[in-house]
C-alpha cells in the first residue's frame, strides 16, 4: 500500500450527489482491489468533521452512518492507518523545514505529510493543491 487517499476523495465518494462522486468512488474501489490504501486518523476525523457537518451538506450523514464506514475501514485489512512512531516529532521537523511557514488548517496537511514521510510512502490522492507545498510528495489528483 504505498498510496494515502485524502479526506476529500473519501468525502467524494460516499457523497452521491457530489458531481465527483463517480471518479473518486471508482479510484478508491480501484486502489482497493490493487492491493489497498492508506489514510491516517487525522483524515478520518477530518471526514468525520465534515460529512456530519450541517453547514457543509444540506443533508449530512448521520453520527451512526459516519462512524459505520470509519469503522468499516479500520477493519478492513486492505486499508493501512498510518500510526505515529516515537520518531514523529523528527519527521514533523522535517515536513515543516522544507516547506514556507504553515499556519491554520496548512498545519493538518503537514500532520498528514509528515505521517507519509515516517511510513516512507511519497503518494498522495487528493485534489488539494497544497500537498504540493511538500516536495517530497507526488500528487495523483483521479478526478481530473
Amino acid at each position: 500500500m504505498s498510496v494515502v487517499i485524502d479526506t476529500n476523495l473519501l468525502i467524494y465518494a460516499v457523497h452521491a450527489s457530489a458531481p465527483q462522486h463517480e471518479l473518486a468512488r471508482n479510484y478508491i474501489e480501484s486502489q482497493r482491489q490493487q492491493g489497498g490504501f492508506c489514510v491516517t486518523w487525522s483524515i478520518l476525523y477530518e471526514w468525520l468533521r465534515v460529512v456530519t457537518h450541517p453547514r457543509v451538506f444540506s443533508r449530512p450523514l448521520s453520527p451512526a452512518i459516519a462512524r459505520s464506514f470509519v469503522l468499516d475501514l479500520a477493519d478492513d485489512p486492505r486499508v493501512d492507518i498510518l500510526r505515529h512512531t516515537p520518531n514523529h516529532a523528527r519527521f514533523l521537523k522535517e515536513v515543516l523545514d522544507m516547506a514556507p511557514p504553515l499556519r491554520g488548517n496548512l498545519l493538518h496537511d503537514a500532520h498528514i505529510a509528515a505521517a507519509m514521510r515516517e511510513h516512507g510512502i511519497h503518494t498522495i490522492a487528493t485534489a488539494d493543491q497544497h500537498f504540493r507545498l511538500f516536495p517530497f510528495l507526488q500528487i495523483v489528483n483521479p478526478l481530473g
